[in-house]
């Protein structure tokens, strides 16, 4: 018979109690380098790491394509809005406009050629200044040619302009690196200044520069060769008082 005081009978072996809550294997920490069991809160931890890094990630991306909206719009608007010529400070800087748009129309342009005075012909294109909505003075205007079907600029950087009152070439003629220049004939057909990009105007009788411009006066375009219906036009532009000067017509 077993002995009450003395416990368990000889020889027995107490038995194993197993935890509760893990069908008796005991729950601990995952070693170094292994997954946290699936619940443990080693792994909710991880996982909510995880999920704040993933939000910040997402949130600077957002940022990012914000950014880049607002400068594409902001660029477009520069772009949009830019005003390229500003005669009244003798630059060529962007200038916003105050003031109601000064028009420059003008009538229907003819085309004949000129025997210059060092030899050979040239091109002129007569473009009639009808009027404008406000009067302007050359030294307000600037003249491009341009191609109609992309805007671009025809650019003349070596053009040199010779005239005299009577003929609009009186020196060489204008070549393939020199293509044009423009001649301001007054109303009663006397040349009184010349235009290139280079030098803008100049007088034909080294006289001012800066000359009224006159309803019915005319500008002679001086090329090389025809641009009559070739997809080009010509256009004045400028700045003054507030007020953007424009006009154009094809060639």
């Amino acid at each position: 018979m077993s002995d009450p005081a003395r416990g368990s009978p000889a020889g027995s072996q107490p038995s194993a109690r197993p935890l509760a809550g893990d069908g008796g294997i005991k729950a601990g920490a995952p070693r170094a380098g292994e997954p946290a069991a699936p619940g443990a809160f080693a792994g909710r931890a991880r996982a909510f790491r995880q999920e704040q890094t993933r939000r910040r990630s997402t949130r600077r991306e957002q940022i990012v394509d914000v950014l880049l909206v607002a400068a594409i719009v902001i660029g477009a608007y520069v772009i949009v809005n830019e005003r390229p010529y500003s005669p009244d400070t003798g630059n060529t800087g962007p200038t916003t406009p105050t003031g109601p748009p000064i028009l420059v129309h003008f009538g229907t342009p003819s085309e004949s050629s000129a025997t210059c005075g060092a030899g050979g012909t040239a091109y002129t294109e007569s473009i009639p200044w009808t009027n404008s909505t406000r009067p302007v003075a050359t030294g307000e205007v600037y003249v491009r040619v341009y191609e109609i079907w992309d805007g671009d600029y025809i650019p003349d950087p070596n053009a040199v302009a010779n005239a005299t009152p009577t003929n609009p070439c009186a020196g060489s003629p204008p070549d393939s690196t020199a293509l044009w220049y423009v001649v301001l004939a007054a109303p009663n057909g006397t040349n009184l200044l010349t235009y290139t990009e280079a030098n803008a105007w100049t007088s034909v009788t080294h006289g001012s520069t800066n000359l009224a411009i006159e309803n019915d006066s005319a500008l002679i375009l001086v090329t090389a060769s025809s641009l009559a219906g070739t997809g080009r036009g010509i256009e004045v532009i400028g700045f003054v008082g507030g007020s953007q000067i424009s006009g154009s017509i094809p060639l």
